[in-house]
């Protein structure tokens, strides 16, 4: 028996996401890649996270995000395109904006020396 992929999820019909930015900024994290590197996550999904292309999360991954982040999963989650009746729970989180075009963690390394990176990578920024 054959086992059938499972569809693409494709990120505009995710209607609840994962925005990190606004608790980063929050917490003044000058180095979010390598903060969440530091925190467990590999470095494909903290790159899938702070690029806004994360269509799935574990309760692993979740539970060390909001630990080192001292947050709720309220806090990293927002809404986007979701008409929902006035009195759902879910109105409870923020709606999504997309924040300001970043820099993609490619063009953040271009800049900066193998030293300045393992330097930032082992926590002494």
């Amino acid at each position: 028996m054959r086992r059938q992929k499972r569809p693409a999820i494709h990120l505009p019909n995710s209607s609840i996401v994962l925005d990190l930015h606004p608790v980063l900024k929050a917490r003044n994290i000058q180095f979010p890649f390598a903060f969440l590197l530091k925190n467990g996550l590999s470095s494909s999904m903290a790159n899938k996270m702070l690029k806004g292309e994360a269509v799935q999360i574990n309760f692993v991954q979740l539970t060390a995000i909001c630990q080192s982040l001292n947050c709720t999963p309220n806090d990293i989650f927002a809404l986007r395109n979701m008409d929902l009746l006035e009195n759902h729970q879910l109105n409870g989180l923020r709606n999504f904006e997309p924040a300001a075009k970043d820099k993609t963690v490619d063009d953040w390394m271009m800049d900066k020396s193998v030293e300045e990176v393992r330097r930032i990578l082992s926590g002494e920024f």
